[in-house]
């Protein structure tokens, strides 16, 4: 045994590392003859022995031969780091964003999940080090496999998601490149054959494919199914009140009840309200109303009576029963009381209220912080107008105010994966010139709520666009002729 060299170098394995053995037992391996001398120092001996003394260093296999390519090997080793980390950076954002500021309880939850796989990436991030290098960790390989495991399926998610939201955001590009890159990670891991080493790798695989589903499923829980099945129930409609006479027997005071409340579990954020009530100077005929009168009435006001012939009608208060962008948790109730002044002497015989409301369900959709500080008129402070609406909204000429701002999906996720949208709810008092049954110099008040593109409002999105945000528009209306409001005023 003396006659034995002490040091052993083997030959190179796949990978281009060489066993290297000293005194009989294995002292490490290495890449190139300046891994061998580190080996040597780690052994006390001596680094500058002669590794070409026979009677020193046996070579089991030619000294020269050196396969590994460093740069080729360190390079796939960091893109691989790479693809881990801006995988987990991005899991980790959504996930604590999620996880404390989603709107649904679901999404909260995947939210906790999304950490933990960030988490998962983040340590086969750092099990590439081991495996690209020596791999003396016995399953960095099946880490990496792993968190490549994770990224793939994540990303997916991402990917469908965006794809489904018909959406364009920056953040497409990633998910593609990650989907390339997590392509290109399995194949080399498969190369390698990473799984090696597991007990069960059937085991594992089941486990990853489940917890896959297990995640897909969450998130089509959370952002799909408890939404959408959770119903809304807003009570919402408009009533007379006692009317009373004024003391010179010239007003008849008419009290106006709105009714507002959530009756359900879900929150909701009011977009916009309106309340209105015209008068309509009105006279009886008995021959009745022509075929072009009723046919008009019909079409633009799904009724008609045809033995009363109305006149332009008269605005006799407007205003909103609730704030825009206030909250309305379940069990709270914005209903309102007003009252309006009739002339008795301007031959108005009917009066009718108006009311209508939008919102957006608190776990599909949240408004923009400045939402409801965003108040804009189409006038200046003198009174001139100086902005004219979209097309679809008014006419030219028109008057309104609007609030506007950019609205948010209920999870960090959709937010990176749909483009931002932008809420608004237009006030519009039309000139009397545009509708003839409106009165000269009057107007007739209405509420547009949309949700858009751009934060002018200019390019409408459609109701299936719309729809994923649970914007609701309601409208109610009632009417009473004035006498009976005198009637009742008499008893």
């Amino acid at each position: 045994m003396s006659n034995h060299p002490p040091v052993v170098v083997e030959a190179p394995d796949d990978r281009g590392l060489r066993a290297v053995r000293i005194r009989g037992r294995t002292a490490g391996r290495a890449w190139s003859l300046r891994g061998i001398r580190r080996l040597l120092r780690r052994a006390d001996l001596p680094a500058d022995t002669d590794l070409d003394d026979p009677g020193r260093v046996h070579w089991l296999a030619d000294k020269s031969c050196w396969p590994d390519r460093p740069w080729r090997r360190r390079t796939a080793g960091a893109l691989m780091a790479l693809g881990l980390i801006a995988s987990a950076t991005v899991l980790f954002h959504v996930g604590t964003t999620d996880a404390v500021n989603a709107l649904a309880y679901g999404g909260r939850v995947v939210g906790v999940v999304f950490v933990v796989a960030s988490l998962v990436e983040v340590v086969a991030a750092l099990a590439v080090c081991d495996y690209w290098g020596k791999r003396t960790v016995r399953y960095s390989g099946v880490a990496v496999l792993v968190g490549v495991g994770t990224v793939t399926v994540t990303n997916l998610m991402f990917l469908i998601t965006q794809i489904q939201g018909f959406s364009y955001t920056p953040f497409l590009w990633l998910w593609i490149g990650l989907a390339l890159w997590a392509a290109a990670a399995l194949w080399s891991l498969t190369r390698q054959k990473a799984w090696q080493g597991i007990p069960h790798p059937k085991s594992v695989a089941l486990g990853v494919i489940a917890s896959g589903a297990i995640g897909s499923s969450g998130v089509a829980y959370s952002q799909m199914y408890v939404p959408y099945s959770t119903p809304v129930k807003t009570p919402f409609g408009v009533s007379f009140g006692n009317p009373t006479v004024s003391a010179d027997g010239a007003v008849l005071h008419v009290p106006e009840h709105v009714e507002f409340r959530n009756a359900g579990s879900v929150r909701i954020y009011v977009v916009g309200t309106l309340w209105a009530v015209h008068g309509w100077p009105t006279r009886f005929t008995e021959k009745g109303t022509g075929e072009n009168t009723w046919k008009r009435e019909l079409w633009g006001f799904d009724e008609t009576v045809r033995h009363v012939i109305y006149a332009p009608s008269h605005m006799l208060g407007t205003g909103r029963f609730a704030n825009p962008g206030e909250p309305l948790d379940p069990g709270d109730d914005l209903s309102r009381d007003f009252v309006v002044d009739l002339p008795l002497r301007s031959r108005i015989g009917r009066i009718e209220i108006d009311a209508a409301t939008a919102f957006i369900r608190a776990d599909r959709g949240m408004l923009g912080n400045g939402y409801a500080i965003s108040k804009e008129a189409s006038w200046d402070t003198a009174g001139r107008h100086i902005r004219d609406a979209p097309a679809w909204v008014a006419s030219p000429g028109d008057d309104f105010y609007r609030h506007a701002s950019s609205i948010y999906h209920s999870s960090e996720m959709l937010n990176l994966t749909h483009a931002t949208d932008y809420v608004t709810a237009w006030w519009v008092l039309p000139k009397w010139s545009h509708y003839p049954l409106v009165a000269k110099g009057d107007t007739s008040p209405y509420l547009y709520s949309s949700i858009s593109r751009d934060p002018d409002g200019e390019e409408k999105l459609s109701d299936s666009e719309q729809e994923p945000y649970g914007m609701v528009v309601k409208s109610r209306w009632a009417e009473r002729t004035v006498d009976q409001l005198m009637k009742s005023a008499r008893k």
